[in-house]
């Protein structure tokens, strides 16, 4: 709990100074539901806690922001809060199939464009989340990580509220 109360004291006051202490650190990575996620981050002073910013590609798309703190003495184990963009699902999108036209080409054409619209009818959920990852070399340092989120949030193009995550592999250059 001491560790808790210290991160969301040092969020609240030392985080504007966060800027100025190390340089700006950039990372890629993907996972599931998004596929591409370019990242950079700022280090604290300690190298014990990160505060980044990130875009996620994937079937749909959405930027996120958060801070992470080193949960371990050797920095590998981390918890973070995130805001925004947490998963996607796929919605419920409504296809007229119906062959009115006696054209085969409209019918035709009306068919791949359901398939299609099938297949890419994702929807990110934007919210706040909590993560944790495991560096391997640990925080702020060059190489591997592995983050898993989860959160609750709202979908981007209804009203819906849901629980959604995803789990990313990253390397921090």
């Amino acid at each position: 709990m001491k560790k808790i109360t210290h991160t969301v004291v040092s969020l609240l006051l030392l985080g504007p100074t966060f800027a100025s202490a190390n340089d700006i650190s950039f990372s890629i990575g993907g996972g599931y539901p998004y596929f591409v996620i370019p990242e950079v981050s700022v280090a604290s002073a300690d190298l014990s806690q990160r505060w980044y910013g990130n875009y996620k590609i994937g079937l749909d798309d959405g930027f996120s922001a958060g801070f992470e703190q080193a949960i371990s003495d050797n920095n590998k184990h981390a918890i973070g809060l995130l805001v925004g963009a947490l998963g996607n699902r796929e919605v419920d999108t409504q296809c007229d199939e119906s062959q009115n036209s006696d054209e085969l080409t409209a019918a035709f054409a009306n068919a791949i464009g359901c398939a299609l619209a099938e297949a890419f009818d994702e929807e990110t959920t934007n919210g706040i989340g909590l993560s944790y990852s495991y560096n391997f070399s640990g925080l702020n340092q060059d190489g591997w990580r592995l983050r898993f989120e989860l959160g609750y949030g709202e979908a981007s193009s209804d009203d819906d509220k849901r629980v959604d995550g995803g789990i990313n592999l990253s390397y921090e250059f």
